[in-house]
């Protein structure tokens, strides 16, 4: 696309020229293009706040927060089962895991916090996948459908280790 401006005629040569504006073209709408996006970029990084200043405290009182989630750890001894420490030790029936006795303790937790929705299934190294995918299982059918899956070194995750001073016996 293109122009030709004629011009006059001098001394034999000719004075027309052809301006070429697909070049000119391009600029302008690279530039339409550049400036319809930065204003909509002054429009996104303005941030509106409000300050509220007052001497006067809140008249609501703070809720207290959520109990931890309650905690299962499979190890080569057996569960334990516990929301904060002492930690409730389920030990093994021979080369078995006393499942029975796990859920007793994990409905008789659900029943006095029914709102609670989280489990926390902590796995020691050695401990087959079979055992962990049974508690996971067992919580699920019970009423925690959130679940979060911890192991690993010790050091990595710290979800609760029962140590000497923290195993209560188990109930009943």
């Amino acid at each position: 696309m293109g122009v030709s401006v004629e011009g006059g005629k001098g001394r034999g040569k000719n004075m027309g020229v052809d301006l070429n504006l697909v070049p000119f073209i391009d600029f302008l709408s690279c530039l339409i293009a550049f400036l319809m996006i930065s204003a909509v970029w002054t429009q996104i990084s303005a941030l509106e706040t409000e300050q509220n200043i007052s001497d006067v405290p809140p008249a609501e009182p703070v809720d207290p927060p959520p109990p931890p989630p309650l905690t299962v750890k499979v190890s080569a001894e057996g569960h334990y089962l516990a929301r904060n420490p002492p930690f409730t030790a389920v030990p093994k029936i021979g080369e078995n895991y006393d499942y029975e006795k796990l859920r007793e303790l994990i409905v008789a937790d659900h029943e006095a916090l029914p709102a609670e929705t989280m489990v926390v299934i902590n796995t020691d190294d050695g401990v087959p996948y079979e055992e962990m995918i049974k508690v996971l299982d067992l919580t699920r059918e019970i009423g925690y459908p959130q679940t979060l899956l911890a192991g690993g070194p010790p050091a990595a995750v710290d979800v609760g280790t029962p140590t000497d001073g923290a195993i209560a016996p188990p109930p009943g």
